[in-house]
């Protein structure tokens, strides 16, 4: 006979029913992985949000990011849709909070939050849709290829909306040390984002069989997915790079990179100080005296980001003493400064300062940050934070790509935060840039690893895009970077110093470059698709299983 209270510890034990796993082999039998505890899934979120930071730089712990994104995935095996949602914001919080420290640079505490928040909720979309794939088609080879794709696709979706998106945390950027790497020109950083995803799937299968209650042999069969995992991480190692072929004719360009230093800046405070002018006026001097000593004369020379003060054209002492200075060292200087806009506004220009003191070439940035360089609604945003009037005047985008043509050589240039955007390193090519420089000013940030995570993607976009880059900050970290990866010169933070080298100029069009937005609508295109087919199936979370009614004798 059931009494009432066995039929309570059956539902109980119902409740804690399985969650059922991936087909094994062609026979279609299935094994089972019991539903993450509510606990577990939460301790889990905040871990792997956690240890996906530590996967950037400065730490540079790139394997630890599939292991985050796994423990993702097992959290959102939870019985509640809106509870996976919640601990996907959790793991996004976790992530982007301490990798975004910078922010609190600007803005303060608040709208550095609700940046993370903003942001966590990408996370938590990506948790909803993967949630949905796996309890339908389980911890399978389908499954996991429909996941990676989702990651993909939330990931390229975070990139580009809202306000221009913001790519900082992208899931290639962990990965300029890993061997996975070497897949950047083929598949750009869309496929590299799904390549992690799907590794991070192969974890959690195996870890799922080797961590799970089936007793005997079948729990060894967690080994396959986890060797499978780390055979496609070494692979990657043999990977070769496509062809890239060298500029016709003198196929390098001597540039130098002038880091000017200045003194700490106070917190929260978005002005320069007057000494970053001077320094590079200096620095530019010495790099004059040491082509001549060399012998070895400069196509080049690079100022960062906001170097050369404000709206330079307009500055006759300053102007006079830039076209000194390109005297000086017998080649252009490409410079930055800001500009008046209409009503109020400014643009972020980098300008081409000849010895005859003209200005052969102008590039005016065309992502300008929002809430860094620019306020969306920014009397609706006032209710939220008075940080808003540090950014007193609006920054306009510019309409032209910025590629120079600096003695028949092709100069692609981006400012700043625009070396994260694969659209603009990707239109930047396309126009025939040779070599790319960044110019950016890491005075604003402090001490905080802004400098290091943009070298980073620097460094990312050098594979991907097949281009040497050279990247110039006003305080650190500047270097020259390959499309192999290796530095020919690198400076450290809060240090004056240049960059020197004979820069690699490439034609090549790698297929990550040939395929621009195509790669990433592909994979967000087959996430998509895979979700879709995957609604009908009957969801494998097993509810409390109905007790048949017996009367109480």
């Amino acid at each position: 006979m059931t009494t009432t209270a066995h039929r309570r510890r059956r539902r109980g034990r119902d409740a804690d029913a399985d969650v059922q796993g991936a087909a094994d082999g062609a026979r279609g039998n299935r094994g089972t992985i019991r539903a993450t505890p509510w606990p577990v899934a939460l301790v889990l979120a905040v871990a792997g949000g956690l240890a996906a930071w530590l996967a950037f730089p400065p730490y540079d712990l790139w394997f630890l990011l599939p292991i985050a994104l796994a423990a993702l995935d097992a959290a959102i095996l939870v019985r509640r849709a809106a509870l996976a949602g919640l601990l996907g914001l959790i793991w996004g919080f976790a992530f982007f909070l301490p990798l975004s420290q910078w922010a609190n640079i600007y803005a303060g505490l608040a709208p550095w939050a609700a940046l993370a928040v903003v942001e966590g909720l990408f996370f938590a979309l990506y948790a909803l849709l993967a949630r949905a794939v796996l309890i339908r088609r389980g911890v399978g080879l389908s499954g996991s290829l429909v996941v990676a794709c989702l990651w993909a696709g939330v990931e390229a979706l975070r990139s580009h909306v809202p306000w221009g998106g913001l790519p900082w945390g992208a899931s290639a950027f962990a990965l300029q040390h890993s061997p996975l790497l070497n897949l950047g020109p083929w598949i750009g950083t869309a496929g590299l984002a799904a390549v992690v995803a799907l590794v991070a799937q192969l974890l959690l299968a195996g870890a799922l069989a080797l961590l799970g209650r089936r007793p005997g042999r079948r729990a060894l069969r967690g080994l396959w997915p986890v060797g499978t995992a780390a055979f496609v991480v070494l692979a990657c190692l043999v990977v070769p790079s496509p062809p890239n072929p060298r500029v016709e004719g003198d196929s390098t360009m001597r540039i130098a990179g002038i880091q000017g230093n200045t003194p700490r800046i106070a917190a929260q405070d978005l002005t320069m100080p007057d000494e970053i002018f001077p320094h590079s006026l200096e620095l530019t001097s010495q790099a004059a005296a040491d082509a001549r000593a060399d012998a070895e004369p400069l196509d080049l020379v690079v100022w960062p980001e906001g170097s050369a003060g404000w709206d330079l054209e307009h500055d006759p002492a300053g102007a006079a003493a830039v076209t000194a200075a390109a005297a000086d060292v017998q080649a252009p200087l490409l410079v930055g400064t800001q500009t008046p806009g209409p009503d109020e506004t400014r643009y972020n220009m980098s300008l081409l300062w000849t010895a005859e003191g003209t200005v052969a070439q102008s590039y005016a940035k065309r992502h300008p940050v929002p809430f860094g360089e620019y306020i969306p609604a920014r009397g609706l945003i006032r209710h939220l934070s008075d940080k808003v009037d540090l950014v007193s005047r609006d920054m306009l985008p510019g309409d032209r790509v910025g590629v120079m043509d600096v003695d028949g050589r092709r100069v692609g240039v981006l400012i700043c935060f625009e070396i994260a955007y694969e659209n603009l390193v990707q239109d930047t090519v396309d126009a025939g840039a040779d070599v790319i420089v960044v110019q950016t000013n890491t005075a604003l940030f402090g001490d905080s690893d802004e400098a290091a995570q943009q070298l980073a993607e620097a460094r990312v976009f050098a594979v991907v895009s097949g281009r040497s880059v050279v990247q110039v900050a006003t305080v650190g970290e500047s270097a020259i970077i390959t499309p192999d990866g290796r530095d020919l010169a690198r400076t450290g933070h809060w240090v004056p110093g240049t960059v020197t080298a004979d820069v690699p100029l490439y034609a090549g069009i790698t297929p990550a470059m040939a395929a621009g937005p195509w790669i990433a609508i592909a994979l967000g295109a087959l996430g998509a698709a895979g979700l879709l087919l995957s609604l009908p199936r009957r969801a494998r979370v097993l509810a409390a299983r109905p007790v048949p009614s017996r009367r109480t004798r």
